[in-house]
């Protein structure tokens, strides 16, 4: 499953918070990945925060994944506060039975 979150940050650019659930083969729980994303206000398209152009990309690389995230973070502009928001909408919509997603939704729209 995947679940996605713009925010719209003070600088004027938008940040996508993009969270995903891996199942695991054998066991019924979940992992949970994000990634963010970035977009200036005259760019059609989001990308990443940190390209092979940045000076910071090697740093990043050499680093550990929590660091690299720490990096990404810190670099497009988004809080960890934000992250957390998405992390937990995503965790609020994935408790829901199948049936209720769309009763949910329809409640909110009305």
């Amino acid at each position: 499953m995947i679940h996605e979150k713009i925010f719209q940050l003070k600088s004027g650019r938008e940040a996508k918070v993009i969270v995903k659930a891996l199942y695991l083969h054998d066991n019924p729980q979940f992992n949970t990945e994000y990634e963010i994303l970035i977009k200036e206000p005259k760019e059609k398209y989001f990308r990443t925060p940190i390209g092979v152009n940045h000076p910071q990309y090697w740093k990043m690389k050499r680093s550990s994944a929590s660091q690299a995230r720490m990096l990404l973070m810190e670099y497009s502009g988004v809080s960890q506060r934000q992250v957390n928001q998405a992390l937990s909408e995503f965790n609020r919509i994935i408790n829901y039975h199948p049936a209720q997603i769309g009763l949910h939704y329809e409640s909110e729209l009305l």
